[in-house]
């Protein structure tokens, strides 16, 4: 076990084998979050701060890009879709152990408008959908842990008709319980010039796919003219409704909005937008700087958005009660835990330095930040009320690992990135 100063022991979960153990003793409670099972005497109560309990190493090649995350409860696994690993990695919430690795998806080739494997998602039919590079979609059996269908996204406009789709990755991707609808995202369609190959087009305006999980055929796309780009759509049970994040452009001086950010609430029968509830960063931040990411939906029918580098809360089913959560930083994904109640994001927090953000989801009210450098693409186990970040390190941190200050460095993991572990009653 290792020890860390002046705070608490902390285990590290590598490859398939613990280097720590509940039955050590003196182990005092709190250090033995990964270890907790539910209704069982270490069950922590979830009022309680949370703090750092242990990180997991994955084997491979370091994570200098781990995408997105994912808790799965039906298959009780933790996910992570690792562009570095050109894998989908799984853990077992069990034990906080590496258990697997679904190979074969693009990978990092240089550029993130083309590499994957890129977000993922869950119909509940023993399938998992993973949006990668070069325009596709990748249906997974969990139980072979092996392709099964690839799906291809590109239109016309910027396709060659061959191998090379100039539609580029698929990124955001989300299902629609109620119709039976995957929808992804295809942020980048690359404008491909004069001089350049495939044949000349214009640029292309970010569109969505939606795609039939039940025949795999796919229905129809929906382009948002203007937009800077385009985030994780989400399903809404109570308004069966899809919601996305839009990003906005500015003007090229930088200085003024040519198209404002919105929420986009959509109809996928139909794939029309029916409203549009504008997110104004200078009326919220009194900042004109565009940028809005990964939704999720908690309880009030309220949704939180990282926006405007806040994080912002607000009432989809209304369009009203937009909300600014200080001092809680934006972030990427964000993740509603209905097992705690909280809202969880990532971010740079008002002391500048990259935490985890806690929120009350019932009162919009933040609770507190807990510092892990690095930590990114939040995710929470609803049975076990562990939360799960994955820390990225930089190309710089992997050469000299001795530079590397994440949260994974806090247990002498250094140059290689991690998964860290937040629990309840640690602080």
């Amino acid at each position: 076990m290792r020890l860390v100063t002046g705070f608490f022991p902390l285990c590290v979960v590598a490859a398939v084998s613990l280097s720590c153990s509940d039955t050590l003793t003196p182990v005092p409670l709190k250090d033995r979050a990964c270890f907790d099972k539910p209704g069982g005497s270490t069950a922590r109560p979830t009022t309680t701060p949370v703090g750092i309990a242990c990180v997991i190493q994955l084997p491979g090649n370091p994570i200098l890009s781990g995408t997105k995350s994912w808790v799965d409860p039906t298959t009780k696994l933790f996910y992570e879709t690792d562009v570095s690993n050109a894998a989908v990695d799984m853990i077992d919430l069990k034990g906080d152990t590496f258990v697997a690795r679904v190979t074969g998806f693009v990978g990092a080739t240089g550029v993130a408008a083309t590499s994957g494997p890129n977000s993922i998602v869950f119909p509940g039919n023993g399938t998992a959908w993973v949006s990668d590079g070069n325009s596709n979609v990748r249906v997974v059996n969990l139980a072979t842990r092996t392709f099964t269908t690839n799906i291809n996204t590109a239109i016309a406009a910027c396709d060659d008709g061959g191998t090379n789709h100039f539609c580029q990755r698929t990124n955001e991707i989300s299902y629609d319980p109620e119709d039976q609808i995957i929808v992804v995202q295809n942020p980048s369609p690359l404008a491909v010039a004069a001089t350049g190959t495939p044949p000349v087009h214009a640029p292309i305006d970010t569109y969505m796919t939606f795609i039939s999980a039940v025949s795999y055929q796919i229905l129809g796309t929906l382009s948002f003219p203007g937009a800077g780009g385009q985030e994780a759509p989400l399903w809404n049970p109570t308004m069966h409704r899809l919601l996305s994040a839009v990003s906005g452009t500015l003007n090229g001086a930088g200085t003024a909005v040519t198209n404002p950010q919105y929420v986009a609430v959509i109809n996928p029968l139909t794939r029309l937008i029916e409203r549009k509830d504008t997110l104004d960063c200078l009326k919220l931040t009194n900042t004109i700087a565009l940028g809005i990411n990964d939704p999720s939906l908690g309880p009030n029918h309220n949704m939180i958005i990282p926006g405007c580098g806040k994080a912002i809360i607000y009432n989809p089913e209304t369009g009203t009660g937009i909300t600014v959560i200080q001092p809680a930083a934006g972030g990427n994904e964000t993740w509603y835990n209905s097992g705690d109640g909280r809202f969880y994001t990532t971010g740079v927090d008002a002391t500048g330095v990259n935490s985890l953000d806690v929120i009350d989801a019932t009162t919009n009210t933040f609770l507190q930040s807990v510092p892990a450098v690095g930590a990114t693409n939040p995710t929470a186990d609803a049975v076990t009320n562990q939360i799960f970040a994955v820390v990225q390190v930089t190309a710089a941190q992997v050469a000299a690992p001795a530079t590397d200050n994440t949260a994974c460095s806090v247990v002498g993991i250094t140059g290689t990135g991690c998964i860290v572990v937040f629990a309840h009653g640690l602080q």
